[in-house]
């Protein structure tokens, strides 16, 4: 499923180069990739996981930030303005450390977003300043063997948010092109459900379970214009 959703939001990228080759369109692809980080919220998971440490009087720490991993298309008109196709995996974990059975808390994520972007500066051989923002659909498996130590209990959910983006984009050693991006993301996942399709609620505190991702997020992004 989640491949599909993949090409989907992929396949327009493609079908801008026949039309540009055939036709000499104004319209450009670029396909980028990036490595990052994201600093979430995650309030009432840490609260869970607070209350799990107070009991233990363990190490364990709060699950506020993990790497990011990006992969974009762009459609551009006119070098100007801009569709973007985006997937990216967040991963996020943290655990008991040095415990023989130690306690585990993950909470990955997959993101698909589309948006648009324009540039707002454009400095010729030097780098262009753009910004962009996206509605996104995530896919989360929240994982913990709290209540049973050799076997990861997962839940599932999925919810949509936004992005929003500020990035800085080299301009002068085309086709290659090299960025920083700076952003904030707005996504929180609140219908988990257990393997029976059942509302899953943290222990032993019975809140309602939720993954909130919100935060900022940067990637450092290395791509190629067409």
């Amino acid at each position: 499923m989640r491949w599909t959703r993949l090409t989907v939001l992929l396949t327009f990228l493609f079908t801008a180069v026949p039309l540009r080759m055939a036709w000499g369109f104004p319209i450009g692809v670029s396909i980028h990739g990036g490595l990052g980080r994201g600093y979430y919220s995650m309030e009432e998971l840490n609260d869970n996981i607070n209350e799990l440490r107070l009991q233990l009087g363990s190490n364990l720490s709060d699950l506020s930030n993990g790497t990011n991993i990006m992969l974009q298309g762009r459609l551009w008109l006119f070098d100007r303005i801009g569709l973007i196709a985006t997937y990216e995996h967040l991963w996020g974990q943290t655990e008991i450390s040095g415990a023989e059975d130690p306690i585990v808390f993950k909470a990955p994520a997959n993101i698909y977003s589309v948006g648009g972007i324009v540039k707002v500066i454009v400095l010729p051989s030097i780098i262009d300043l753009d910004v962009g923002v996206s509605k996104s659909l995530a896919t989360s498996v929240y994982g913990t063997n709290q209540d049973f130590a050799r076997r990861l209990e997962e839940f599932k959910g999925d919810d949509d948010g936004y992005e929003i983006f500020v990035e800085a984009m080299t301009n002068f050693l085309r086709p290659l092109q090299f960025g920083l991006m700076l952003g904030y993301r707005g996504l929180k996942i609140i219908n988990f459900e257990d393997r029976y399709g059942d509302v899953a609620y943290f222990e032993p505190s019975h809140v309602l379970m939720e993954v909130d991702y919100s935060g900022a997020f940067f990637y450092v992004t290395a791509g190629i214009g067409l």
